[in-house]
């Protein structure tokens, strides 16, 4: 009788295992996301504990930034970052730096003690639950989504930017 069981869960198994089920589920449930996909809404809490929506921030031009405390990377761009962010802000950019490290990598403290000590003008999210990187599929930082005033994404930057380069500069002012 185990023999029976155990060969009736083999074929149950095998069965669900086939490349062409493989292929339909990613389709099914992964969303991809890139230029020409709506932006993911989500409400979280800014480093800060006050609520923000990106959909709330439609007519506006937004870059999610995703970066962690231990890439070098993401320590240069969100230098650029910072000055993108105080030359347009004012004509409706806004962005939301997303700190996607966890507890256990960088406690909450060091990362407020940071953001603190180098005052950057954008809007800080803390994401230690990890619910908005999972929406975002985001795996590796330092990672980028440009987003247009209708929440649709315009561009996704997977690595290093210099975001007041002559190319980024442009593109932000094309939407604005």
């Amino acid at each position: 009788m185990k023999k029976f069981i155990i060969l009736i869960l083999m074929v149950f198994v095998f069965a669900g295992c086939n490349k062409e089920n493989a292929q339909q589920t990613k389709s099914v449930y992964a969303v991809e996301l890139k230029a020409g996909s709506p932006a993911v809404d989500f409400l979280y809490k800014d480093i800060d504990g006050n609520p923000f929506r990106l959909s709330g921030k439609k007519g506006e031009v937004v870059i999610l930034y995703f970066w962690r405390m231990k890439c070098p990377e993401c320590m240069n761009d969100m230098r650029s970052l910072d000055e993108l962010s105080r030359k347009y802000k004012e004509k409706g950019l806004l962005v939301a730096a997303i700190n996607a490290d966890s507890m256990h990598s960088a406690p909450f403290t060091q990362v407020q003690e940071f953001l603190k000590e180098h005052n950057y003008a954008f809007l800080n999210i803390r994401d230690d639950e990890g619910f908005v990187s999972e929406a975002y599929n985001i795996i590796k930082a330092p990672h980028a989504f440009i987003i247009d005033k209708n929440s649709v994404i315009v561009s996704v930057k997977d690595q290093k930017t210099g975001w007041m380069d002559a190319d980024t500069t442009k593109l932000i002012e094309s939407l604005l």
